[in-house]
């Protein structure tokens, strides 16, 4: 696959513009997930706030070695596909299904349910991210470009989290609970996911860059 280029060597912007989109729901879910979410959990699925600060604190602690972990993972990740595609592919639908799990959860869950769904929400979240962000650098191999990519990756963050800001505003106009609301930051999460990941793993290039370790023996 070819690296699209705008002229001298400039990544075009729709492929810039392309390859942010995963931002947008990601970012929107950061959003949800650490403003309504927990006083979601606690006004509307009758648990307690107790309950659901520690499930937080807790996953938080747990949350602490997975990017690092991730970050060794995904350099010694080699596949027909590239290094991080396939990371983004596979972190999709676990940040969906904890999606799911959360956001549409029934009343009365308990506090090993939200640390259960929580810690793969952030791990779906860590995957899809840390992937993005590498997959960038390697994406954008000078200063002008980098600053192109990750400024738009930012605007692409900043317009998923007014997308969900609006969401409450929209659900009050039209009569909606405070929980449906929340409700419809899950499916707005879900529903954007899978065509944000699927742009950019079809529509972005993935440049091949041989190993130190590798090019040392020739």
């Amino acid at each position: 696959m070819s690296r699209s280029t705008a002229s001298a060597g400039r990544l075009a912007l729709p492929l810039v513009l392309t390859f942010s989109a995963a931002s947008i729901p990601v970012t929107a879910l950061g959003v949800a997930m650490l403003v309504y979410l927990p006083p979601f959990m606690a006004s509307h699925l009758h648990v307690s706030l107790a309950v659901v600060g520690g499930a937080w604190a807790t996953v938080r602690f747990l949350d602490v070695g997975v990017d690092p972990l991730l970050g060794l993972a995904m350099d010694a990740t080699r596949s027909p596909i590239g290094r991080y595609r396939p990371w983004m592919l596979a972190g999709a639908p676990i940040l969906m299904l904890s999606v799911w799990s959360l956001f549409l959860a029934p009343p009365g869950i308990s506090g090993v349910y939200i640390v259960g769904w929580l810690f793969m929400l952030y791990l779906g979240t860590s995957i899809v991210g840390l992937a993005q962000s590498a997959w960038g650098a390697r994406l954008a191999v000078d200063y002008h470009d980098r600053s192109r990519l990750f400024g738009a990756l930012a605007a692409s963050g900043v317009l998923g989290a007014l997308a969900i800001l609006v969401i409450p505003i929209l659900a009050r106009q039209f009569g909606q609970s405070d929980a449906d609301a929340v409700r419809a930051m899950g499916w707005f999460v879900l529903l954007t996911t899978p065509a944000a990941i699927a742009l950019v793993a079809v529509r972005t290039p993935e440049p091949v860059v041989k190993d130190h370790a590798h090019a040392a023996h020739f």
